[in-house]
């Protein structure tokens, strides 16, 4: 069992290898077309290196500032909530820096919405520095960023348009639209040059910026961004690079200093009042001391004016604390109130609440930065949402504690106010009237010198003001483009140039459905292989005579040598030879087996029993007035039919005889059968070769008197589904003794080398004479473009 078992290992390893073999084969078969794409394929890739626009990376690095070490203990919870962390910071500036708000500030400032290009050779090179004019797309119509306009400038004042002169500096209706051409000055030779403008849609620009722009975090734990661009012109991609920085910054500090203009111009509306009131407050206490002769006011009630109006001066203060904090509840309050505007500070000291309302203010602004390129789906935007939502709790937790303090403050110095009045009512008539005056006069000059000191400071703090970043590395390039890379593109190229001819080779080996190979054969069937014929485009009809020493005799006497094994008795000489359908060489091997049986020294007949197309009488050139058929009808005795072959002696030949209207029931009829009995007596062999199987019944009906059947398959012109109903008959035992022999085996086809018994010859040879009747080269020629 074990020994069985070591056997059928042995046999699937060789079949694997052989499988191998035949497969590698089957390729290197066509080396010359895979030599050929690959030389046409690098060819292409040199062509497409040379066409394409190099690119090159422009790189710069930007640092983040992180200003929230500052923060006090609620906003630390702020932090434990993961709402202020830097890797959430990093990626809110790299969406900013994508931004298409910003990206579209660039382009404009940049003027990149016009290209400019000049013809070198065959292709296009674009221009973006030194370029001798500016051409503006004013009013624009529906073909403009379609349409290209030559322009080359012809003097100071004048430039051709599509061949039509122009003013410089004035509008001008073009096919683009109304453009405007301005001369810039030169040092190059650009201003000869006639230069081809095209018109580009800002909204394409910065959808193919935002293709090409990457920025990346250098690391988790940093805040340094790494912000890349490639551009075919590396002076553009540095100037986009420094001025995407620029507006950036410019950005991020007008967001910075939202909250101080709002305070500025808060400060400013409430100083425009007090100027009225405090001219007002002056001129009363002038006239009241006018109308009532007085001069001077007693130490006491100076003493009492001062701690009066130091009162009225910290009460003024605590309200106005309380309407910027009403102001900031109301902006908390309102519904769906996401605008970064948020309201004046003024006169608020605590550390916490303006902490937070700034990183409001900065979390709005990204917010509505982000939904300029994103929907309030993103997770980012609701990152940014519930950020918000959580400062906007905080803050209006820390406004409701700051007001229980101003309050209680607001009530003591009210309580203060009034015990003041209470002394001042024990003051004498005319000295109460000028302290009333008098103090209201102090109390707007106080409040006014107030506002003006916090103007100053700040509009100092506008001015000061710097953003959260700063530029490590300006903008720079290498010498040398990264594409396209050309050892990528030679590797791409040469897989194309080997993968496409070999694609097509499996793609063709899929489709083929015909037996190209004997393993074809012996995957579909259990049937054994008897012998493989090699083609030939010999015209001799008995090979196996007129070319003995040929690859195909010896194919055949191989054949003839097998047979003692599949008939090894002497009563046992019929053998049959059929096929699937017409054309597979049944006729040319059964003649020459016949004709090598002849040459060992046996006495061989072959019958044509091909009734309804017989071929091998013209073939032999011998009459068929009389054959089989006026044998069956019973009008002649067989050796008047029974001919010997001219070419060969001692083989003979009974041909079909003319053609009958029923030739499955001639040869049904009994008369065979006697006649293959008779014909034993005589000779030592009895070939027939009978119909094809696979269109007619008379080959079944032959069997019956065969002693070993031979089923011809010939390489790649029998179709793989007919190897089935070969099987079929095989287990069904519909024919003795059924033997398979692969015929016309061409090695220009792959079928490989060293195939059948021991012989190791290279196929290029053999065949069946009908089918190879035209040997002339044009034939062959076409045969070749047909497959």
């Amino acid at each position: 069992m074990n020994a069985s078992e070591n056997i059928n290992d042995f046999d699937r390893a060789d079949h694997n290898v052989q499988d191998l073999r035949e497969t590698l084969f089957t390729y290197l078969r066509h080396w010359k077309w895979i030599v050929f794409s690959i030389i046409f394929f690098l060819s292409l890739g040199y062509l497409y290196i040379k066409l394409t626009t190099p690119l090159y990376e422009i790189e710069t690095d930007l640092l983040i500032k992180d200003d929230k070490g500052g923060l006090n203990n609620q906003n630390d919870l702020l932090r434990d909530l993961d709402l202020f962390t830097s890797d959430k910071i990093i990626d809110n500036e790299i969406e900013i820096l994508k931004s298409k708000t910003i990206l579209g500030d660039v382009i404009k400032a940049l003027r990149l919405e016009t290209s400019y290009y000049v013809t070198k050779g065959v292709r296009k090179k674009e221009v973006y520095a030194d370029v001798p004019f500016e051409a503006t797309l004013l009013t624009p119509n529906d073909v403009s960023y379609d349409t290209k306009l030559t322009i080359r400038l012809i003097n100071a004042r004048e430039a051709e348009v599509n061949g039509k002169r122009v003013k410089l500096n004035y509008p001008v209706e073009t096919e683009a639209g109304v453009i405007r051409i301005e001369p810039r000055p030169v040092t190059n030779d650009l201003a000869k040059e006639v230069l081809t403008v095209k018109f580009n849609e800002i909204t394409d620009l910065i959808t193919s910026y935002s293709e090409r722009l990457k920025v990346e975090a250098v690391s988790k734990q940093a805040s340094v961004l790494d912000i890349t661009l490639e551009d075919a012109i590396p002076r553009r991609g540095m100037d986009f690079l420094n001025m995407l920085v620029e507006k950036y910054n410019d950005a991020a500090l007008q967001d910075k200093n939202r909250v101080t203009r709002a305070t500025l111009d808060f400060i400013d509306s409430r100083l425009d009042s007090l100027t009225g009131q405090l001219g007002t407050s002056e001129k009363s206490v002038e006239q009241y001391k006018s109308s009532n002769a007085i001069t001077n006011i007693g130490t006491q009630s100076q003493i009492l004016l001062q701690n009066v109006g130091d009162n009225d001066i910290q009460l003024n203060k605590v309200n106005i604390q309380l309407v910027v904090l009403n102001n900031l509840e109301n902006y908390l309050k309102a519904p769906d109130n996401n605008s970064a505007n948020l309201p004046s500070m003024l006169g608020i000291d605590d550390v916490t609440l303006l902490e937070l309302v700034k990183e409001l203010s900065e979390a709005q602004q990204r917010k509505i930065a982000l939904l300029q390129t994103a929907t309030e789906s993103n997770p980012l935007v609701r990152s940014y949402s519930d950020q918000i939502n959580s400062l906007k709790k905080a803050i209006d937790n820390s406004v409701q504690n700051l007001r229980q303090g101003l309050e209680i403050t607001q009530k003591q110095l009210d309580a203060k106010n009034k015990s003041f009045e209470g002394v001042i009512k024990r003051v004498p008539v005319h000295e109460r009237g000028l302290l009333d005056v008098m103090r209201q006069q102090r109390l707007k000059d106080t409040l006014y010198m107030y506002l003006l000191q916090k103007r100053e400071a700040t509009q100092m703090a506008l001015a000061s003001g710097v953003a959260d970043s700063r530029i490590i590395d300006k903008a720079n390039t290498g010498r040398k483009p990264v594409k396209p890379v050309k050892m990528l593109v030679y590797a791409m190229f040469l897989a194309l140039g080997i993968g496409v001819p070999m694609a097509v080779i499996y793609v063709r080996s899929l489709l083929n459905f015909r037996i190209s190979r004997k393993a074809d054969i012996e995957k579909l069937t259990t049937v054994p292989i008897m012998a493989e014929i090699s083609h030939s485009d010999s015209q001799n009809v008995l090979l196996v005579v007129e070319k003995p020493r040929s690859i195909v005799a010896e194919q055949i006497r191989a054949f003839r040598t097998n047979l003692q094994f599949v008939i090894p008795n002497d009563d046992q000489k019929t053998i049959l030879f059929t096929s699937s359908i017409s054309g597979e060489g049944k006729s040319f091997i059964s003649l020459n087996l016949g004709s090598s049986l002849v040459l060992s020294g046996k006495k061989v007949v072959i019958l044509e029993l091909d009734l309804r197309k017989p071929k091998l009488h013209s073939a032999l050139n011998i009459d068929n007035s009389m054959g089989l058929s006026t044998y069956l009808i019973g009008r002649v005795n067989y050796e008047d039919i029974l001919m010997e072959i001219p070419i060969q002696k001692g083989y003979y030949i009974i041909p079909s005889g003319p053609i009958p209207p029923n030739p499955a029931e001639l040869l049904g009829n009994g008369h065979l059968g006697r006649l293959i009995q008779d014909l034993k007596k005589q000779f030592d062999y009895i070939i027939l070769d009978a119909p094809p199987i696979g269109l007619v019944t008379d080959a079944q009906i032959l069997g019956t008197y065969a002693d070993a059947t031979m089923f011809i398959v010939r390489h790649n012109y029998t179709a793989k589904n007919y190897i089935h109903s070969i099987e079929n008959l095989y287990r069904n035992e519909k024919f003795k003794n059924l033997n398979i022999i692969l015929n016309s085996i061409k090695f220009q086809d792959g079928y490989g080398y060293g195939y059948g018994y021991g012989y190791g010859y290279g196929y290029g040879y053999g065949g069946y004479y009908e089918e190879d009747a035209s040997g002339k080269g044009s034939d062959k020629i076409r045969n070749v473009f047909k497959r």
